[in-house]
């Protein structure tokens, strides 16, 4: 009975340890520790900051084009490798998603980078996850409820997201 017991728990670890990359972004926040995140920004421009202030539209202009379909959330490019998230009957940032190489985090991490240069920038309070194919390093600040995810390819950063971590 024990034996069987231990092979059981033996096969548990091992699918948990096997599977567990591709487990959700909220699995992930559950279990890291916090990294503060409150400095982030994309820009100068921060999470909760309204599309239509003047911080956005002296940069950018003023935004109103939808860039996707989404049933959620409304999807905007601020330019063509930056698009923001909003609620759907709200103006307020809720999600960066930043593919442009000119554009860093705050501790100046940009595409291109690689997972050394991020674990150094940002600590060793990283999770590990796969979504869609591809190797994500995230970091939670649970104080904010904010995330900072690292989307990677060939071991080099290809984009970042930044925003609340009940987006889905």
């Amino acid at each position: 009975m024990k034996k069987k017991l231990l092979v059981v728990l033996g096969l548990l670890f091992m699918f948990m340890s096997f599977f567990h990359l591709s487990f959700s972004r909220t699995y992930h926040h559950f279990f890291s520790e916090s990294t503060d995140l409150s400095k982030e920004n994309v820009s100068g421009i921060y999470l909760g900051e309204s599309i239509n202030n003047d911080n956005v539209k002296s940069k950018y202009g003023y935004i109103n084009k939808l860039s996707q379909d989404n049933v959620k959330y409304n999807y905007y490019y601020l330019n063509e490798k930056m698009e923001v998230a909003t609620e759907k009957y709200d103006d307020k940032i809720i999600r960066f998603v930043v593919n442009d190489k000119n554009i860093s985090s705050d501790k100046d991490i940009k595409i291109g980078d690689d997972k050394v240069k991020i674990i150094k920038c940002y600590g060793r309070n990283y999770y590990k996850r796969v979504e869609q194919g591809t190797n994500i390093l995230g970091y939670v600040d649970r104080k904010n409820n904010t995330s900072l995810e690292f989307w990677m390819y060939d071991d080099k950063i290809m984009f970042f997201r930044l925003g609340y971590n009940y987006m889905e």
